[in-house]
């Protein structure tokens, strides 16, 4: 059995946070625009910028970070961004988990509702987010460098 340690980002987790991002968006290599993967990928001194103004929560295996999520309130509303689990964690409750960070943080935040973006091409991303009562309300097309994007969201 693996134990998962989930806790509040820290600066001090930038450079891991960095690579983990560029992992996981490596895989989609094939789908997604260059662009799109670069803005996805954040090198140290941007994963700083992106841990100082919106809040994130990570999942460890011994002290290594697999999971993340970030959020941040915008006009008394939850904006989640950003989610990432490692290939071989997938299916493993981590992205429950970290999603309920979020929920809770929302919530102390005292926000209307929980929204987010993905894109159309991201199939189990969006049947997750609905399983988790996100429903979807809009879709822009081409959005980020010539990609749909399906929104999401949950009314707290």
């Amino acid at each position: 059995m693996v134990d998962f340690t989930f806790r509040k980002a820290e600066l001090k987790d930038a450079d891991s946070l960095s690579l983990l991002y560029k992992k996981v968006w490596d895989e989609q290599k094939d789908l997604f625009p260059d662009e799109l993967l670069r803005a996805r990928q954040p090198n140290y001194n941007e994963m700083k910028k992106w841990l100082s103004k919106e809040t994130y929560f990570i999942c460890e295996v011994n002290e290594n970070i697999i999971g993340v999520v970030g959020c941040c309130m915008e006009f008394g509303n939850c904006k989640l961004v950003h989610m990432a689990v490692l290939k071989e964690y997938r299916r493993m409750g981590i992205g429950s988990k970290l999603l309920e960070k979020v929920e809770q943080y929302a919530k102390k935040k005292s926000a209307l509702k929980i929204w987010m973006d993905t894109s159309t091409r991201l199939i189990e991303a969006i049947e997750f987010y609905q399983k988790k009562k996100y429903r979807i309300v809009g879709e822009l097309q081409k959005h980020f460098w010539g990609e749909d994007i399906i929104l999401l969201e949950k009314i707290m």
